[in-house]
């Protein structure tokens, strides 16, 4: 029961198996001990003999299955099986750790950081670091099942409820154990659904590197019941409340700026990135190919649209145009008074050239609406509220569509003659169905 020396005999008494394996060293000797009883050391043999026969009369696989087999310390678990068939079954080592999910998701955006626009890599960090990196980042990529995945979300939903039990409490600085935020906020469902768009996005990616990650299917697949979005349906204004806030704003410095969101659509980002290079003052067409964003409290200038078809070009109405081609003098004047210039050569820009903050363009948008009259909307439902009244001018919905940068037909193929002619015609019809409203003729 003890050794010579008087230390405790751990094995005695217990039962053991010894074998001989196949390694790259050679056949050596494979002992272990300590099992509870017999019948548990027959199962542990039993199961080496299973892994020796997944690896098939191959000798260098199965070499590396015994490699992989004496490499395992005293008294950890032996591989399971079925991870061993399917790791050889994609060609890769048997005894190779592979990759965490922390590590693929690293792998994963390191590539999206050289594709995809900034905005949409920055929110899929958020995304990584808040919550997959935290609650499945340690855990084997190819160990990464359903129940893990829907554990989150129920994590998410536990944080959610623990939240709200602390607001209710009172409490200033609150804390929830486990989450690594540090000001918690209520994660609905239209975040959760994000956040699980971009695993799923991230696992697809290594079920195509599966020869790397080991990874056959997306668990992803098998998850059911998150929890439904509950959007609130977008605000709009009519025809005669978009004609009210326009004449109040006309006089505004943002005043054109918003009234061609109103009246074509265009995105905050797009109107606050277009440069005097993207316009023809003679044809009051302007083209989108570049946007101003915020991310993590610094503007980006130049970046991409946020979709393909948003390379587009918009149409202005000819009271729109004229008071584009007014507002190049006054720019220009401007631009002699300033003393340090930033040259962007933005159309819409601060009094020395700076580009406008997309969120004060977002809450001077609010302000003037409140100022006007009008329902309070965001930036964003003015672009909802330009493509009701396309449709109500009787614009028809392929020319909507294009106009509001939704179509899917390549730029080089958009904008026949015909078509060009749709688009001004379109651009006319929302403007006169704005002045009429608004009691012009």
């Amino acid at each position: 029961m003890r050794r010579r020396d008087g230390t405790w005999r751990s094995s005695h008494g217990s039962a053991g198996f010894a074998c001989r394996l196949p390694t790259s060293a050679g056949v050596r000797p494979f002992k272990r001990y300590g099992f509870e009883s017999k019948a548990k050391a027959r199962e542990a043999a039993e199961h080496i003999a299973r892994l020796l026969e997944a690896a098939g009369a191959d000798d260098t696989t199965r070499c590396k299955v015994g490699d992989m087999i004496t490499a395992v310390k005293r008294g950890a678990p032996l591989p399971a099986l079925e991870d061993v068939r399917r790791r050889l079954g994609l060609g890769l080592d048997p005894g190779h750790p592979g990759v965490t999910v922390a590590e693929w998701l690293d792998t994963w955006l390191a590539g999206k950081r050289r594709t995809k626009r900034p905005s949409a890599v920055r929110s899929y960090e958020t995304h990584c670091r808040v919550w997959l990196k935290p609650h499945l980042g340690h855990l084997p990529l190819e160990r990464l099942n359903t129940a893990h995945i829907e554990g989150l979300f129920t994590t998410i939903e536990r944080f959610n409820s623990e939240l709200e039990r602390q607001r209710g409490a009172g409490k200033a600085l609150i804390g929830i154990e486990g989450d690594v935020r540090s000001q918690p906020r209520i994660c609905g469902p239209s975040t959760q659904r994000r956040i699980f768009a971009t695993l799923r996005a991230a696992l697809n990616a290594a079920v195509r590197a599966r020869k790397t990650t080991g990874l056959d299917w997306n668990p992803c697949m098998g998850v059911e019941d998150l929890a439904p979005e509950a959007p609130a349906e977008a605000k709009r204004w009519t025809a005669t409340e978009a004609a009210q806030f326009i004449a109040a704003v006309a006089d505004d410095p943002m005043g054109l700026l918003f009234r061609i969101a109103v009246l074509r659509g265009a995105r905050r980002g797009e109107l606050a990135g277009l440069r005097w290079a993207d316009v023809d003052l003679d044809a009051g067409v302007l083209t989108v190919v570049s946007t101003v964003l915020q991310l993590g409290g610094k503007l980006v200038i130049g970046g991409k649209p946020k979709t393909k078809a948003g390379e587009r070009l918009i149409f202005l109405d000819a009271e729109t145009a004229e008071l584009l081609r007014q507002w190049r003098k006054a720019w220009l004047a401007m631009r002699l008074r300033a003393g340090a210039w930033d040259d962007s050569k933005l159309i819409f820009c601060q009094p020395d050239g700076r580009p406008w903050n997309p969120d004060h363009v977002s809450r001077r948008f609010k302000r003037l609406a409140a100022q006007a009259g009008v329902p309070i909307i965001k930036l964003h439902e003015a672009r909802h509220s330009a493509i009701s009244l396309m449709r109500d001018a009787g614009v028809e919905q392929a020319i909507r569509m294009r106009e509001a940068g939704h179509s899917d037909t390549e730029v080089a193929d958009r904008y026949t003659h015909v078509l060009i002619e749709a688009h001004q015609a379109a651009a006319e019809q929302v403007a006169a169905l704005v002045r009429k409203a608004g009691g012009a003729s």
